[in-house]
């Protein structure tokens, strides 16, 4: 009995360019650092509910949203396990980092305010 092999994965286009490469650390990597790093300040540095770190905070989701965006449109999007990305994924990307961003954000400001006062 002959078994169908299984048709050859796509594998994808690879880092073309510094551009790309930028995107991808900010998405991936960087991105992250920042978003933890600014959401541990806005704990420990402010007690109102508007600052300009909230503006930082804001504009780092903002650049991680733009780095994901970049590598997509690339042609050389992967997932951070290697894999090719598809659009849908990017789209998840796109809806739940900013929902995600907005309860750790709501998180932060209440502690900070309300419990660590």
């Amino acid at each position: 009995m002959k078994t169908n092999p299984e048709p050859p994965k796509e594998e994808p286009a690879g880092i073309t360019s510094l551009k790309v490469l930028g995107a991808r650390l900010t998405w991936a990597a960087l991105g992250p650092l920042a978003f933890l790093i600014a959401l541990w300040a806005l704990v420990v540095r402010r007690k109102t509910w508007l600052s300009w770190l909230d503006a930082v905070f804001a504009g780092i989701v903002g650049l991680m949203l733009l780095g994901r965006w970049v590598e997509q449109r690339s042609g050389a999007a992967t997932t951070l396990t290697g894999e090719p990305a598809t659009l849908a994924q990017c789209r998840r990307y796109t809806v739940t980092l900013p929902a995600v961003a907005a309860i750790a954000w709501l998180a932060a400001k209440t502690l900070r305010i309300y419990v660590l006062a």
